[in-house]
Order: structure tokens, then C-alpha cells, then sequence
């Protein structure tokens, strides 16, 4: 008998899907050039150019802002080069470190479009699409800030990247699509692929008062009464961590981050968007953990040995699970390993969990986090 997580699980995805097939007839706007993109970089050497360039050459941005935040590496030199041979459609600025929110409101100033686009210097935006387009389409519609789906970037990507982009796309598009159904708004618009009204992010900004800065904004937007929306056809591709120690930091500061915003936005919490978008993400861990509690010393004490640890760790709901957004993955990546590593994005399950019980509740009842800590960059190379 399919269990109440399961059945869950498939109405998640029936939802998800439906949205998706309703959206994808929708057609891009038909504005071009319209559009300011701002993208904060700090030691972004090896892939600054690349993302930059494609950026220049999406037919709906007009013109990009990079802002250099106080750099250690030669960002500032790529970036100046870059902006000398761009005919004025790449301003370059230069400031002492600041920190994310700092750089992105410092570029806001110098926006001139009545909307901005935001991402990230190692974030390969595909400059042929029409991403973008759906983005504006829904801000044409009447949204005040719409995200998109950051997938991820795997061109001489190692394993550990793999292994997170089988789950990653389609459970993104499930669960935002779900949360703005349920909740009104998707539980946030990534810093890697939001696009916003221009005098919407004047009048509430960025801040640095947490290192999850574009999901304290969009909580933000959500309190004050501002329409965020979810664009499913846009898809970026960033890069992910390349071992586990720096995905350790990186999932620890997204964690207790969204610990921290929980108690910066305590009066949202009672409210749909509280209930049915924020705190399911946390009810979620909590049943996992319990229900992992109680699953694990049963399947090793009738199995035993390593056969009762593969079974804890590879329950057959999961492997079936798995291997339908592995496929989904695949297909989009046109890559079929990412159906045979599928069972093993556990990894990041378990790796989520433990977080929680190390940091994510420590972080919730101090709201302090830690440093931001930045992955190793590598060359960003599409083929």
C-alpha cells in the first residue's frame, strides 16, 4: 500500500505537471532590449567573461551592470577589459567588499530599464533562449518579481555535480510550482535567476543582515502585498560545488539561513504564504528525520548486514522515485547517466538532515550563521 508520503509525492508532481503543460503555451513577451541585468562578482575570474558575453548577447537585456565587490583575484581587470570593447552595454563598477546584497543594490543605482534581471557570475544563462521572455511575459502580466529555475552546470563536471542535477530541475519546478498554488508565491526567488520591476527593488532592496539574502527579499515582497510569480521555461545553469566538504558549507549556509529568516519574518509564518509555503520545507525534514528514526533500525535488524544498510538507504519507494526525475533530468541534459545515479541524491537528503540537527535549529533559536564560505570556480565552458 503506497504511503501517505508517496501519494503526496505523485500529487506534487501531477500539480507541477499540469502548471507546466498550462504554461508552455504561453509565449515569451515580444519586448526586446529591455531589460538591465545586474550581476555581482567577487573573485569570479575564471568564469566572469563567460557569463558576461552571454548576457551581452541575449536579445532582451539592453545593457549589464557588473559590479566588482572588492575582488582579490583579476576580476577587475577582466571586467574593464570587457566593458572597454563592449560599445557602453557593459558598465563596470568597482567598490570595497560589501558583501551580495551590498554589490546588487550599488548596481541598482546605475539601472536605467524599468526592469532588472539578477544572477550570478558563474551562472551560464543561454543567450539563444527565450527564457527571459517568459520571465517578462509574467511581469507584463502584473508580477512584481518572477524567479526562475536554476538547474545546474555540468560541462567537465565531476560525479558530485551529477548526482545533484538528477533530482534538482524537476524538483524545483514541483515544488515552487506547488508553493505558489498552495501558498500564492514560490518560496523564493533565486539569486541566480530573478527578475524584478526596477522601482519594486528600489523601494525594498537587499540587505546583508542574513547570507540568504534573495530569500529574506522575497519574504519581503510576500509580506508587503507584492505579486512574486514562478517562469518554469527559464532555466540557468550555475555551477555546483565540486566536493563534499564545500557542499557541506554551502547547503549549512543555506540552511540556517532559512532557519534565521523564519525569525526575521516570525508574523509570516500564520499566514497562507507561512503556512503552506514556508513551513512545509521545515515539516518535511522533520518527518524525514523521524520517519528515518524509525525505518532504519528496522530494515538493519531484518537485514542484516550491509543488505539491511542498502535497504535503509535505498527503500524501493525511492529508487522508483528517483529514477522518474532522473529520467526528467536525463532527457533535459541529454545525458543518461544522471538515470543511473539518481538513487544516490540520498546523499543530499542525509546531508540536509544532519545540518538540521547540527546547525538549522541552533540557527533558529540564536539567529546567528555562519561566514559565507565561496565554492572554487573553474573555467565556464559550454560545449
Amino acid at each position: 500500500m503506497m504511503g501517505v508520503v508517496e501519494w503526496v509525492f505523485v500529487a506534487m508532481c501531477a500539480v507541477g505537471a499540469l502548471a507546466t503543460i498550462r504554461a508552455w503555451r504561453r509565449p515569451p513577451s515580444d519586448r526586446l532590449h529591455c531589460v538591465d541585468a545586474i550581476v555581482p562578482a567577487y573573485n569570479e575570474g575564471p568564469c566572469l567573461a563567460h557569463a558576461l558575453e552571454q548576457l551581452l548577447r541575449n536579445r532582451y537585456i539592453a545593457r549589464v551592470i557588473c559590479v566588482n565587490d572588492g575582488s582579490t583575484d583579476d576580476t577587475a581587470q577582466i571586467l574593464d577589459e570587457l566593458a572597454a570593447r563592449s560599445e557602453g552595454r557593459l558598465i563596470a563598477i568597482h567598490q570595497a567588499n560589501t558583501g551580495k546584497g551590498g554589490a546588487l543594490m550599488h548596481g541598482l543605482q546605475h539601472a536605467t530599464a524599468g526592469v532588472v534581471f539578477l544572477t550570478d557570475a558563474d551562472t551560464h544563462v543561454p543567450p539563444d533562449s527565450d527564457g527571459l521572455g517568459h520571465m517578462l511575459a509574467e511581469i507584463e502580466r502584473g508580477a512584481h518579481a518572477v524567479g526562475g529555475i536554476p538547474s545546474s552546470h555540468l560541462v567537465r563536471a565531476g560525479w558530485l555535480p551529477h548526482v545533484r542535477a538528477t533530482v534538482k530541475l524537476p524538483m524545483i519546478v514541483i515544488k515552487r510550482t506547488f508553493q505558489q498554488w498552495l501558498g500564492g508565491a514560490p518560496f523564493i526567488v533565486s539569486g541566480a535567476c530573478g527578475m524584478f520591476r526596477t522601482d519594486v527593488l528600489r523601494r525594498h532592496g537587499f540587505s546583508d543582515r542574513t547570507r540568504v539574502e534573495d530569500l529574506d527579499l522575497t519574504w519581503t515582497l510576500v509580506a508587503h502585498g507584492y505579486k512574486v510569480r514562478q517562469a518554469n521555461r527559464c532555466i540557468v545553469y550555475p555551477q555546483e560545488c565540486a566536493s563534499l566538504r564545500e557542499e557541506w558549507r554551502r547547503w549549512r549556509r543555506w540552511i540556517v539561513g532559512y532557519a534565521v529568516c523564519m525569525r526575521l519574518h516570525r508574523r509570516l509564518l500564520l499566514t497562507r504564504f507561512g503556512l503552506l509555503s514556508i513551513l512545509p520545507m521545515a515539516w518535511v525534514v522533520v518527518i524525514g528525520i523521524v520517519g528515518y528514526a524509525i525505518a532504519w533500525p528496522q530494515a538493519v535488524a531484518s537485514h542484516a548486514g550491509a543488505h539491511g544498510i542498502a535497504i535503509a538507504l535505498f527503500p524501493l519507494p525511492w529508487i522508483a522515485a528517483v529514477s522518474v526525475l532522473g529520467t526528467i533530468s536525463a532527457l533535459h541534459h541529454r545525458n543518461a547517466w544522471l538515470v543511473v545515479l539518481a538513487p544516490l541524491a540520498v546523499l543530499y537528503v542525509l546531508l540536509s538532515y544532519a545540518i538540521w540537527i547540527l546547525h538549522g535549529v541552533r540557527g533558529l533559536i540564536t539567529g546567528r550563521e555562519p561566514a559565507r564560505d565561496k565554492p572554487t570556480r573553474v573555467a565556464h565552458v559550454v560545449e
